[in-house]
């Protein structure tokens, strides 16, 4: 029995044997250039025979020759029956040929297919007195069986080992230079359509001063008619300065939605950092737990305000955090609302960012790398790669998975604010920085006017409050 195939990965060939003739002996294995040690295990209906060492994956084309002795074949019955291969077999065989020597057959016969299957293919003689069959190629699944009436014996013909199939040109290489190239063109470009759809409009001529000019309008309010020009996020950035109060009329919720482009539980979190400041609630930490009670300013609140917070309290004096709650959640769920709504009426973006938890782009590039490299550990991804060494496969896996990839990394570029939008945030950007650069004698001041509990709150909001803790600790404040 001869077989040739290609396989793209391999730690291991299996090899099951059914034990109908006994269990095979003298079993040997061999390869040029691949390793062939032999493990065979008598599984009692069969023995499953292993080539090679499941600490080492090979890869490409290589040869394997087995050779075994079934001892009990029971050639004097008169008959030859016997499944060279079976049905459970994953790979496909690009040609398999069987030959037998040493017999004189009549009615030879050969099954290929599932089981069951008749015919399929031909055990014919040959001139030199053997008998061939060729299946080009057997499929996955697909067994063999050869029989037929023996009519005597003959000495075994030697028969040669065919030579190997031509081996094909390996195109991994030049692949892989052209796939980086073609996943770093598709990021580049993703990169630069969602840079370009999220510029952000600016009052005059791109300028500081224009961009952040005069007295802004209550969300939702109209919009002076003036020139506006079209910059991207970096460049906006690069026109913030440093301001020593915060935008008039803002709250630190809304700095953080204006800066960050994003309505998630941080957000959230801020609106009720912001209410502690104003004193429509308390936060006190207590035993390691953060409580919170109604404020000394609550009835002086909005109503929706005052809403949220007896949703939040029901009634209670106070809640200790640390537990779910769910009366804080539906609180927590009414801010969310709230925010939103006044989001999509502010007239701050012509492209709304994307309302929801915090990370989520960051969790989808996580899990797209995370899932190539788990690939990458094992020999899947070999045979992934060794299926698209086709140029149209390469090609479609390069571009898709780094464009996939560029999506969920730069989506966030999308968001695109109004020119009052982006005044909002340059004011909100210059005083985080203000924050962030703070010293002790800034705190003193601070709390010197009564805005420590508010410059705090926007410290937190605007991701600062690090920064603000330590000039804290290093003022005079009691």
């Amino acid at each position: 029995m001869r077989s040739s195939s290609r396989s793209s990965s391999s730690s291991s060939r299996r090899e099951p044997t059914e034990n109908d003739f006994g269990v095979p002996t003298e079993i040997t294995a061999s390869s040029p250039d691949a390793p062939d040690e032999v493990d065979a295990e008598d599984r009692g209906f069969e023995t499953r025979i292993r080539i090679g060492r499941a600490d080492t994956t090979v890869s490409g084309q290589h040869r394997y020759v087995l050779r075994y002795t079934l001892p009990e074949a029971r050639i004097s019955t008169g008959q030859l029956a016997l499944d060279v291969i079976g049905t459970d077999e994953a790979l496909e065989t690009e040609r398999f040929e069987v030959v037998v020597t040493g017999l004189e057959l009549r009615d030879s016969l050969c099954n290929v297919g599932a089981t069951g299957t008749v015919g399929g293919c031909n055990l014919a003689p040959q001139p030199d007195g053997t008998y061939r069959a060729v299946i080009e190629p057997l499929e996955p699944g697909q067994g063999i069986t050869v029989g037929g009436t023996v009519i005597g014996v003959a000495e075994p013909i030697d028969v040669p080992v065919p030579p190997e199939p031509a081996r094909p040109d390996d195109v991994r290489v030049p692949l892989a230079i052209g796939m980086a190239a073609l996943g770093t063109t598709a990021a580049a470009g993703i990169f630069a359509v969602s840079r370009r759809r999220g510029r952000n409009q600016v009052f005059g001529g791109g300028g500081a001063a224009d961009a952040a000019f005069g007295a802004l309008p209550r969300p939702g309010s109209p919009v002076p008619a003036a020139s506006t020009t079209l910059i991207a996020d970096d460049q906006l950035a690069s026109l913030a300065t440093i301001e020593f109060v915060p935008p008039t009329g803002l709250a630190p919720w809304q700095g953080a939605a204006i800066l960050f482009e994003r309505l998630d539980d941080d957000v959230v979190a801020a609106w009720f950092s912001g209410q502690a400041a104003a004193g429509v609630i308390t936060l006190e930490s207590r035993d390691g737990k953060l409580v919170v009670g109604p404020g000394p300013t609550l009835a002086e609140a909005d109503e929706t305000t005052k809403g949220i917070v007896t949703t939040m309290l029901n009634g209670r004096a106070e809640l200790t955090l640390g537990t779910y709650d769910k009366h804080f959640a539906a609180a927590w769920g009414r801010v969310r609302t709230a925010e939103q709504a006044m989001i999509k009426q502010s007239g701050w973006w012509t492209r709304l960012p994307t309302f929801g938890s915090s990370g989520g782009s960051v969790r989808l590039v996580v899990f797209v790398i995370f899932g190539f490299f788990v690939f990458g550990a094992g020999s899947v991804l070999t045979a992934v790669l060794g299926a698209i060494q086709s140029l149209p496969l390469a090609l479609l896996f390069g571009t898709v998975v780094p464009a996939v990839a560029a999506w969920s990394m730069y989506r966030v570029l999308l968001p695109s604010r109004s020119a009052t939008g982006s005044a909002v945030a340059l004011r909100t950007e210059s005083f985080r920085r203000f924050l962030e650069a703070s010293e002790g004698r800034h705190v003193e001041w601070a709390w010197q006017h009564g805005l420590l509990r508010e410059y705090s709150a926007w410290a937190v909001s605007l991701g600062a409050a690090g920064a603000w803790a330590r000039a804290l600790a290093a003022s005079n404040v009691p």
